[in-house]
């Protein structure tokens, strides 16, 4: 096994709250672990934080200047593959649905 793929174990309290919601997540992710599952959330998060401050840069650079067509065009590709990458980070995320 790599050093890179060592496991750390690392102990988590959680509120009634988190712990129903993350219930819910590992159920309807299908994974065998609760630690994958918590894993999965947590890579999931660190993609999304990142692109949003991807996207938050270059919202404030061109918040100020009048867009032409091409910077129109630049802005919805860049939201676009924003929100297509979020997709991707958090596909393999799913709550379980009840069906009470």
């Amino acid at each position: 096994m790599s050093e890179s793929e060592k496991r750390t174990p690392i102990s988590v309290y959680l509120t009634p709250k988190a712990a129903m919601i993350l219930r819910e997540y590992n159920a309807g992710s299908g994974y065998g672990s609760v630690s994958r599952t918590v894993e999965e959330i947590i890579l999931a998060f660190d993609a999304v934080y990142k692109n949003m401050q991807t996207f938050n840069q270059f919202s404030v650079a061109t918040a100020y200047k009048k867009l032409n067509n091409e910077d129109k065009a630049k802005f919805f590709i860049t939201l676009s593959s924003l929100l297509l990458n979020i997709g991707n980070a958090i596909s393999r995320l799913q709550p379980a649905i009840d069906s009470a």
